[in-house]
């Protein structure tokens, strides 16, 4: 009787251990990284970036997973994070940079680049093709045409200076000042009273006395690209405003504008008697002493 009791229970004992002896261990965690953003992936300099990686665990136990940051391979920062089996954990972090270029962020086996941006500042830039000093004053019939190409864009024309003078007792009353973009299409449109020049009253081939520098403010003009400015004198040829000539430097922009049927154009050749008698100067050698100032946006110092 004992003896059998004592057999049942070492069979019970054996049904109840031989299960537990018999399970085969939990798999160790297995981490997978399995996306890298960066935000935004370009920035300015001194500008904070967040950079976001999920780290997945397709093993069969918790564990702990150090995320490291790189910069170029360098090491910046590490976190722990602890990810539970069949999950994923996003970890975050913070990235400034206070140099420009291009770099390579990477965590795990992912890496994605980033872009550091100058810092940029507005700047007034003054725009111009002559050195100062009038070589002579043009009495051309028609108006006065310089083509300027912009340091950087987009470019925020802000005013224009002249310098001239006005002749004749019979001057006409007023200017036009216009902005065309490069293919010739007016963006602004202005007639200006000729009195804002000084008045000289020489005669025709004596040397002008009194000339100045006229500034003239104009409505906020954006262009991007190639932009004109027009000074309409008209077709009278010794009255009116006379613009300084600067012969020193090879002209490379300046030209002469006609209107003909209410349309006004470039003069393609100076020696069409039949469109104006326009300037009697030597073309390679005359550039209107037209400036523009306007803003641009450059990188900070």
């Amino acid at each position: 009787m004992r003896k059998s009791l004592w057999l049942s229970m070492l069979l019970i004992a054996v049904v109840l251990i031989l299960p537990t002896a018999c399970k085969a261990p939990a798999e160790p965690a297995k981490f997978e990284i399995t996306s890298l953003n960066v935000t935004p992936p370009e920035v300015t300099v001194g500008d904070m970036v967040t950079i976001t990686t999920e780290v997945k665990n397709s093993g069969g136990s918790e564990g702990v997973y150090v995320a490291i940051l790189t910069v170029d391979g360098a090491e910046v920062e590490r976190k722990n994070v602890t990810v539970a089996p069949g999950t994923t954990e996003t970890v975050t972090f913070s990235l400034t940079k206070d140099k420009i270029g291009t770099y390579q962020v990477a965590v795990g086996g992912l890496s994605s680049s980033l872009k550091i941006e100058p810092r940029l500042v507005a700047k007034e830039v003054e725009l111009k093709y002559d050195d100062g000093a009038a070589d002579g004053f043009s009495s051309v019939s028609g108006g006065y045409l310089v083509g300027f190409m912009p340091p950087a864009v987009p470019f925020s024309i802000k005013r224009i200076r002249l310098f001239g003078t006005i002749r004749g007792a019979a001057v006409q009353n007023t200017f036009e000042v216009e902005i065309w973009d490069k293919e010739h299409k007016s963006l602004y449109s202005k007639a200006y009273p000729a009195t804002m020049f000084p008045l000289n009253l020489t005669g025709p081939g004596a040397p002008v006395k009194d000339a100045a520098w006229v500034e003239i403010e104009l409505p906020n003009t954006v262009v991007s690209d190639m932009f004109y400015i027009h000074v309409w004198k008209g077709p009278e040829t010794m009255g009116g405003i006379h613009l300084g000539v600067d012969d020193n430097v090879k002209n490379e922009h300046s030209s002469i504008a006609v209107r003909a049927g209410g349309v006004t154009k470039e003069v393609e050749s100076w020696g069409q008697p039949y469109l104006c008698t326009c300037w009697s100067g030597d073309k390679s050698k005359t550039n209107w002493m037209i400036r523009v100032v306007g803003t641009t946006m450059v990188p900070e110092e």
